[in-house]
């Protein structure tokens, strides 16, 4: 018996802000119904969740007949945005890993916290362990981490300080790649403490990392040093490479939406698909952002079995 586990960013999945609205979100709704119905699978993270009520309806509406239980909703960014788990598969326990803020590695032993406070886990790190047919338990962990997108230089008050100089552009990617870091290093502290409690444990992290495979974030996540049982494989490398994207940035094809599994789970690794057939470039980013019927991201779907 096979099981299937999935990642989608939905893309602002809100409920409608003005009547005028109504239209856009039931297409969107409906368009997020027929990309789950055709991944068909067990465990579903979702990025990008926005009211509790508008999941529900989703749940128990247009996927009413799936199996899916009561969603696993993480914590909300300033935008209102989370993380979320679905599961037909029983979930023997779950937690939302939620922190105001996250550290940064020293040089020296005393040093005082580099960027202390001004590093936030915006969004929680939601975090099922399911027990699968044919497999046992495994932990699933989705996290949807910083956008690549420049940070700029605050003044004490919060207003931006303004540099169109190379190097303020520089500073701002730099500020944006600390932000990934910290939380790459928070979540695979997370997956350490699974496999020091369980050895050779079944573990899939997935979800919307905003930096490709080979990124320092991801290779942070994934276990830097000699492979072991505690090294998360990516499973697109079972795609072929000209079909292995998940968005369009700046017009040009990535893929940053990731399944990572544990050796253990590679190794009973059928299938992984991406559904990017109607994907399309959204345009660049902008305040306010508009809803859309569709995501700016593709579901990514792993068969285990």
């Amino acid at each position: 018996m096979s099981v299937r586990i999935a990642t989608f960013n939905l893309k602002d999945f809100f409920l409608p802000r003005a009547d005028q609205e109504r239209p856009l979100v039931e297409a969107k709704v409906a368009n997020v119904a027929a990309n789950l119905r055709r991944a068909d699978a067990d465990v579903v993270a979702l990025q990008e969740v926005g009211e509790e009520e508008h999941l529900v309806r989703l749940v128990t509406r247009e996927l009413g007949d799936m199996g899916y239980g009561a969603p696993v909703l993480g914590t909300t960014d300033k935008r209102g945005i989370r993380c979320a788990i679905l599961s037909r598969l029983p979930i023997l326990w779950s937690q939302v890993h939620a922190k105001e803020s996250l550290p940064f590695p020293t040089f020296v032993e005393g040093d005082p916290e580099p960027f202390a406070h001004r590093i936030p886990l915006r969004r929680g790190i939601v975090h099922v362990r399911v027990d699968a047919p044919g497999i046992g338990e495994i932990d699933v962990l989705t996290a949807h981490f910083k956008s690549n997108l420049g940070v700029a230089r605050k003044t004490r008050e919060g207003a931006e300080i303004a540099d169109d100089s190379p190097r303020g552009h520089g500073e701002a990617l730099v500020r944006s790649l600390v932000q990934r870091a910290a939380e790459a290093l928070h979540l695979r502290g997370l997956v350490d403490d699974v496999f020091r409690a369980l050895p050779d444990h079944a573990v899939c992290v997935l979800g919307d990392l905003n930096d490709v495979v080979d990124s320092l974030p991801v290779r942070i996540v994934r276990g830097v040093g000699e492979p072991s049982a505690g090294t998360l494989r990516p499973c697109a490398e079972l795609v072929p490479v000209d079909r292995r994207y998940s968005c369009f940035h700046g017009n040009a094809a990535s893929l940053i939406d990731h399944v990572l599994v544990s050796e253990r789970l590679f190794r009973s690794l059928r299938s992984f698909s991406i559904f990017n057939e109607a994907l399309r470039y959204h345009g660049p980013h902008v305040e306010p952002v508009p809803l859309t019927e569709d995501s700016d991201h593709a579901l990514c779907v792993a068969e285990l079995a």
